[in-house]
C-alpha cells in the first residue's frame, strides 16, 4: 500500500476550462490547501519532470487515470508512471461506447477490463472502474449494469472507484454501495448532487439535477466519509464536472473546506 500523506484529493477534470497552464492550476490548488491530486501521464514532460513539479509543490498523486484501450495496448507506460508516483491503482473512467448498449456489450467490456487488470496485477497495480449513471440501467434479467460489473469483474485485479453523484443519479444508495464494495474500493470520487435552483419554473417531471461543490447539494457527507473510511477508502477525490459560471477554484475551495470539516486531512 502506498504511504500517502493526504486522504483528501482532487482530479483536475473540473478545471479543464480554466485558461491557466497546468503548473499554475496546481499552484492554486496547493494555495487552497490540497496536497494530493489524481493525476496521470502529462504531455510535454517526462514522468521525472512531472514528479519534480509535484514534489516542489509539496503535493502527491493519490492514483492515476488512464484509458482502457491505452492500458490494453501499452500497459508498461502506465506501470512506469505508477512506479515514479508511488501509485498502485489506475482509474478507467468508463467502458467503451460500443459496449454500453446491451447485456452482451457489458460482458465484452468486462472481459476487456479483466484482461487489462490481470496484466497490471503482475506489477502489483489494480484497475479502478469509475461508474456513471448508465451502469444502473436494468437489463431483462433484472440485473443492473453495476450488478454485472460487481459480479464479473475480477476482484484480484479490478477495484471500483465509485462516484457519489453518479450513484445517486442512477437511483443507487452510495452508503449501500460502499458497504457492498468493501475490500474492493480504495478511492472514491466525491461530488455533490444538487436540484437546480430554477426548478420552480419547470414541470414536476422536468426537474433538473446539477453537479455541485461538496456541501452545496443533497448528499449526507459526514455519513459518506465515515462509511468510506470504514470500508477502506484511502482517498476521497473531489470532482465537479461543471460549475455553472462559478469560478472552479472557488468551488474547489468550498469542497475542500467542507471535507476538512468532516475530518479529512
Amino acid at each position: 500500500m502506498p504511504n500517502k500523506h493526504s486522504n483528501l484529493s482532487i482530479i483536475l477534470y473540473g478545471l479543464r476550462f480554466s485558461p491557466l497552464p497546468y503548473d499554475e492550476k496546481l499552484k492554486k490548488l496547493r494555495e487552497i490547501g490540497y496536497r494530493s491530486i489524481q493525476g496521470g501521464i502529462q504531455a510535454g514532460m517526462t514522468n521525472e519532470e512531472h514528479k519534480k513539479l509535484i514534489d516542489d509543490l509539496g503535493m502527491e498523486f493519490s492514483c492515476l487515470g488512464g484509458g482502457l484501450e491505452d492500458l490494453l495496448n501499452d500497459p508498461g507506460k502506465y506501470v512506469e508512471c505508477c512506479r515514479v508516483f508511488d501509485c498502485d491503482e489506475i482509474m478507467v473512467g468508463s467502458m467503451p461506447v460500443e459496449d454500453r448498449e446491451d447485456y452482451d456489450g457489458y460482458m465484452r467490456a468486462i472481459d476487456k477490463i479483466n484482461a487489462a487488470g490481470r496484466v497490471l496485477q503482475k506489477d502489483g497495480i489494480f484497475i479502478g472502474y469509475h461508474n456513471h449513471a448508465q451502469e444502473f440501467r436494468h437489463f431483462s434479467n433484472h440485473k443492473t449494469g453495476m450488478d454485472l460489473l460487481f459480479e464479473n469483474l475480477d476482484p484480484g485485479a479490478v477495484h471500483f472507484i465509485l462516484d457519489t453523484h453518479w450513484v445517486q443519479a442512477g437511483g443507487g444508495d452510495i452508503l449501500w454501495w460502499l458497504e457492498r464494495c468493501k475490500g474492493r474500493i480504495h478511492y472514491l470520487h466525491v461530488k455533490d448532487y444538487r436540484i437546480a435552483p430554477l426548478n420552480y419554473t419547470t414541470g414536476i417531471g422536468d426537474t433538473v439535477k446539477q453537479f455541485a461543490q461538496i456541501g452545496e447539494g443533497n448528499m449526507p457527507w459526514q455519513l459518506i466519509i465515515d462509511k468510506g473510511i470504514s470500508v477502506g477508502v484511502r482517498a476521497f477525490i473531489v470532482e465537479q464536472d461543471f460549475t455553472y459560471g462559478e469560478d472552479p477554484f472557488d468551488c474547489a475551495a468550498t469542497s475542500y473546506n467542507t471535507l476538512r470539516a468532516c475530518g479529512l486531512v
